[in-house]
Formats: structure tokens, C-alpha cells, sequence
């Protein structure tokens, strides 16, 4: 079913379209929002029921030649790592969005419309097999987050938001840089179908753009304005969510494409992520209410993440992405 993949970015996109769209009261604004993340939800399961677990490779996907001279495609489909992580998305966005219908938030229809965007744009990071493809819904997933936190956050939203916007959009400009000179460089965009490069500045390019956004210190001064300012449950996705998307970024483009620049840099990766360990468990016992203690907690989990993912071997992969699942669910249900 080459389809499944299309259909869990695609469905939550359509549900914002219409939701923006038709003309429906605020109760039935939020109430078709909820069914749309059921059903997402529902299609993911679906998705696993065909996904064949003892088979390496990528499964489900789908591929259409989107820009045939620079060989940039529509290319889209699951690894069992990242279908997981996909579900790991639904899951916490049909949760959120059921919190904020239960809440009542003010201008449903383009709240649970940017929500919805925010869950499409997610599942494309997390399914995109395009270099290219992949910064679109890396993008795509940081619009909705702006607005969130800059209009249905707290008094200090507009600081918040401004240190957000500056620091993860000097880190997808540093992207797609990296994205362009090796996608020119290998003469296609395919993540599947090119292989492994050795340059040091591309690498850096890719790793300050995710270390940005999971955050990694010291580049996370973002980071507790934007938790404690947000709404609980955009600061459940933030958490739960958007810091793992960065994560599959280093697994999935950093240290896949780069294994020369990733044993290069290992060592200070690793040192930097120990020092956000112990840094974001120590602000954690210091701040002063839940949001802080979330805000940096999680700060200090994705150093955990960084020393699986940076062992380079199967045990801390696999300890790594158990722990991204794991702590997306726990995060969730805390804020």
C-alpha cells in the first residue's frame, strides 16, 4: 500500500484546510478536528498492521519525480525506527488536540487548523526521503509553532517567540545550505539512493540546524521562554515531539550520510551533550514551577539521546530511539 505514507502527511493538512475553509460553528471547528486526529491515528495503526517488522529497508513509500533536473523527488516512506516515531506524533497531536477542545480555545478555527499543520508537517519530517522534501516539512513545521507560541501564548509570547524564530531560523538557513551543496555535489537529493559523503562543513551545517532545535547546549537560550510561554499543549508537542524530530535528523541525515565527520566530531558532541545533561538536571531542580522543570528536563533527556545516537552502534541506536518513543509519551502526558 504505496499510499499510507501520502495519507498520514496529507490527511491532518486536508483536515486544516477544511477546517479553514467550511463554515463551521466553534463546536463543530473543534470537534472535526478531533476526528481527524482519531483517524490519523487509526491510519497509523493500520500502517503497522502492514509494515513487516522483520525486514530491513524502507517500506510503504512512494516515489514522484518532483524536479527531474536537479533529480529532487516526491519521495516518502517508513523505516521501522521512524514509523514508530510517527506514531509516537499522532498520538501525543490527538491528545493536545483534544486537551485544547476540552480547554476551549479562543479562534478555534485557526488554532485547530495550525495544529493540524503542525501534525502533517511532522510526519513528513519523519517520512520525507528527499533532502529537499525533508527541509520543506522541516519548514512547514515551524510555521505553525510560531504562530502557536506567538499568539496563543503567555505575556512574555512575543519575546518568546522572537528568540524562537532567530535561533532555529539561522539554523535552517545553515540547512539548506548543507542540503543544496550536497545534493549538487552527489547530482540527486535521494537519501535512499546516494551514498555517504566526508565533508567536515557540510556535516557542521546539518548538526548546528538540528542541534538548534533539539536543543543541544549551549544553543538552547530558546528554549524556556518558548516552553513556559506556550500553551500546555503546544509545550507537549514541543517536548514530546519537535526536540525528536531533531533527533531523527542526526540519525537519519547527520551520522547516516556523514560517518567520516561523524567519528571526527563525536567527541565533542558527546562532551556538549554531557554538559547539557548535567546543566539541564540542575536547572531542573531549580526552577521554580512544572514548565521549567519540563523545559529542561527535556533538555537533559536529549543529551541522553545524543550519547546513544553518538556511540555508533546498534545498543545506543537502539537505546536512542527507545528513549525518543518513550520520552514523547512521557513528556505528553506531564504537560
Amino acid at each position: 500500500m504505496h499510499w499510507l505514507a501520502t495519507a498520514l502527511i496529507f490527511l491532518p493538512i486536508a483536515g486544516a484546510l477544511a477546517i479553514w475553509t467550511l463554515p463551521l460553528s466553534p463546536f463543530a471547528v473543534g470537534s472535526t478536528a478531533l476526528l481527524v486526529s482519531l483517524a490519523e491515528v487509526a491510519l497509523w495503526i493500520d500502517s503497522v498492521a502492514r509494515f513487516d517488522f522483520s525486514k530491513p529497508g524502507l517500506q510503504l513509500d512512494q516515489q514522484t519525480s518532483w524536479i527531474s533536473d536537479l533529480n529532487v523527488s516526491y519521495h516518502v516512506g517508513f523505516y521501522g525506527f521512524s514509523l514508530w516515531l510517527v506514531g509516537m506524533t499522532v498520538v501525543v497531536a490527538a491528545a493536545a488536540i483534544g486537551y485544547a477542545f476540552w480547554a476551549g480555545r479562543e479562534r478555534p478555527r485557526a488554532y485547530y487548523g495550525l495544529m493540524l499543520l503542525l501534525t502533517g508537517a511532522l510526519v513528513g519530517v519523519f517520512a520525507a526521503q528527499d533532502l529537499l522534501l525533508f527541509y520543506v516539512f522541516w519548514e512547514a513545521m515551524l510555521i505553525p509553532l510560531y504562530v502557536l507560541v506567538g499568539v496563543w501564548g503567555g505575556a512574555g509570547r512575543l519575546r518568546a517567540t522572537l528568540v524562537f524564530v532567530i535561533y532555529t531560523m539561522a539554523g535552517s538557513l545553515l540547512m539548506l545550505a548543507s542540503i543544496i551543496v550536497l545534493g549538487l555535489s552527489q547530482g540527486s537529493f535521494d537519501l535512499v539512493g546516494t551514498g555517504t559523503n566526508g565533508s567536515d562543513w557540510i556535516f557542521l551545517g546539518f548538526a548546528a540546524a538540528f542541534a538548534v532545535k533539539a536543543p543541544i547546549f549551549p544553543l538552547h537560550a530558546w528554549l524556556p521562554e518558548a516552553y513556559h510561554e506556550s500553551s500546555p499543549e503546544v509545550a507537549a508537542i514541543l517536548s514530546g515531539v519537535v526536540s525528536k524530530a531533531a533527533a531523527y535528523g542526526f540519525l537519519r541525515i547527520a551520522i547516516t550520510k556523514f560517518p567520516g565527520p561523524t567519528s571526527d566530531f563525536r567527541t565533542p558532541i558527546l562532551v556538549l551533550a554531557g554538559c547539557g545533561l548535567v546543566y539541564g538536571s540542575l536547572m531542573a531542580f531549580r526552577a521554580p514551577d512544572l514548565r521549567g522543570v519540563i523545559a529542561y528536563s527535556s533538555m537533559a533527556q536529549l543529551g541522553l539521546i545524543m550519547f546513544g545516537l553518538f556511540a555508533v552502534n546498534d545498543l545506543g541506536l537502539n537505546g536512542a530511539v527507545l528513549q525518543m518513543v518513550n520520552q514523547g509519551g512521557r513528556r505528553s502526558r506531564r504537560c
